[in-house]
């Protein structure tokens, strides 16, 4: 720099030198792309470069509209289809036509008949296959609809089909049996491609969409945060930055005018940062106190309400009795009532505190832990339930924020469904969803060493299963929990007992 420069020049020069500083920092937070073709005028304004934007476009474009493994692997199922449906009908053809070939093949396409022939099968197949290769890899389509058209429109033909044809039909062998073959092949694959469409393609996608928007982000412009994803990036940047010692600190009053919004000093940003950091996590604390106290004002409404349920399993006035219940936008709610042998306080101190050991005496669970402690009426608990309905219901796992509070002279725990960045979804279970939940334990009348325990079950098990399946899965699961408590909280009792009576019979010898 020139002794002759004038103070204009100077401030000038620090402003670029300034804002281009900026600039570098703020593609490096931000994850912008390395072929950045950004550049700055004299006066400090940024030109973002065509080649740049239609470079994001292209890349965006391409990832919207690339086909996915599974979604090609649907592809090959559609065309098997096809070839398979035209194979069958090739060898049927062949087996059941009267003399040469040739006059097999002209029977059943030139000489075609609704009744005897079916080549309609294989042309049904082609219609399946052009309409869905149309939908889903060329159109890309992420809507169910066509498949929906393809099976129905399969279903009704050979619906048709088969009350009209003629088995009966005169062929060469009496036992030939393909044609029963041709159109079941037809009906099993058709719902086969759908199964695997709705099930496998599509929930496959939208989970990958859903990642990439989560790691990706928004492109970054002069309106994207720079403290995007700063507690995860917190511990790889925190320590690339420092000052080193005695580096001048000391400004002008010019330059202090001209940049008053920098701060006098140059060590605040580690202390910001994990300001920064803990303000994150008492706000992330804060939504979980919050979504934990929200549920329990539902569960303890419905947990108190005593219309419309009615009996699954039991009776209303065993030991032991389940309900269930219709509610509007939640769906089919079960209750228990049971009766368990011990009082209120040792029952909560189990099912709360003592949560972790569950799985070594409750066989509906495998695995249960606590993921986070936010403060003593509130954590966040990790669970694997255990097959049910004879292992036609697979096990589901749970992420659950649960608080407990004293209401009406009885222990309540609430619960609800939540997530955690700790537990993401596990390939080998399906991610269940917990509803607002309730588990109350008060004193029986006149009798203190038990206790009444009222369970409000609201859960949603994911996936497509029929609603019997759902009801037994639930009533079995609740009424073997109650029977599994019950054994445990005997066998702890016989064992206190057991070790009362050792230190009796321990501290008699020892007087004698």
């Amino acid at each position: 720099m020139s002794i002759n420069s004038t103070p204009d020049d100077i401030m000038a020069s620090r402003d670029t030198k300034a804002q281009e500083a900026g600039n570098i920092i703020y593609r490096n937070v931000n994850g912008n792309l390395a072929q950045s073709t950004d550049r700055l005028l004299p006066n400090g304004s940024i030109i973002h470069s065509r080649v740049a934007s239609s470079e994001n476009t292209a890349l965006s474009v391409n990832r919207s509209k690339r086909i996915s493994t599974v979604r090609r692997t649907f592809c090959l199922i559609v065309l098997f289809d096809f070839i398979l449906s035209f194979i069958l009908w090739v060898i049927y053809t062949q087996i059941s036509g009267e003399g040469s070939i040739g006059e097999a093949f002209i029977k059943e396409v030139d000489q075609y008949t609704f009744k005897k022939s079916l080549f309609d099968t294989v042309l049904l197949a082609a219609w399946r296959f052009a309409v869905l290769i149309l939908s889903y890899a060329v159109i890309l389509s992420r809507k169910p609809w066509m498949i929906g058209v393809t099976t129905f429109g399969t279903c009704v033909f050979l619906l048709v089909k088969v009350f009209i044809y003629d088995f009966s039909k005169d062929s060469v062998d009496k036992n030939n049996t393909l044609d029963y073959l041709v159109l079941l092949a037809s009906f099993t694959i058709a719902w086969v491609e759908t199964w695997f469409l709705d099930f496998k393609v599509l929930p496959s996608e939208q989970k990958a969409l859903e990642r990439d928007a989560l790691l990706q982000g928004p492109i970054p412009n002069e309106q994207t945060s720079l403290l995007r994803d700063s507690r995860a990036r917190y511990d790889q940047v925190n320590d690339q930055y420092y000052t080193p010692g005695g580096s001048d600190t000391e400004h002008s009053e010019t330059e202090k005018d001209a940049f008053q919004s920098i701060p006098a000093t140059r060590t605040h940003s580690r202390s910001a940062s994990r300001a920064s950091i803990s303000s994150w996590g008492s706000a992330q604390e804060q939504d979980y106190r919050k979504l934990a106290r929200e549920c329990a004002d539902i569960a303890w409404r419905l947990i108190q309400s005593t219309d419309s349920w009615k009996v699954e399993t039991g009776k209303e006035d065993g030991p032991l009795c389940v309900y269930s219940k219709q509610v509007p936008k939640m769906g089919k709610l079960f209750k228990l009532i049971g009766i368990i042998e011990c009082s209120p306080f040792k029952c909560f101190e189990e099912l709360y505190h003592n949560l972790e050991s569950s799985p070594a005496w409750n066989p509906t669970v495998l695995e249960c832990k606590t993921l986070q402690v936010i403060d003593e009426h509130t954590d966040i608990c990790y669970s694997v339930s255990a097959e049910a309905a004879g292992g036609m219901v697979s096990a589901r796992d749970f992420i659950t924020v649960r608080c407990w509070e004293r209401r009406d002279d009885a222990y309540a725990i609430f619960s609800v469904g939540t997530t955690h960045p700790d537990m993401p979804e596990q390939k080998k279970y399906v991610r269940g969803e917990n509803g607002a939940g309730c588990c109350m334990m008060k004193e029986v009348p006149e009798e203190p060493d038990k206790c009444e325990l009222v369970w409000l079950l609201n859960t949603n098990l994911k996936g497509w299963l029929p609603q019997y399946l759902v009801d037994q899965s639930f009533s079995g699961f609740l009424t073997d929990y109650v029977k599994a408590l019950n054994m445990h909280m005997k066998t702890q009792e016989e064992d206190q007992m057991m070790h009362v009576t050792e230190m009796d019979e321990n501290m008699h010898g020892t007087v004698q």
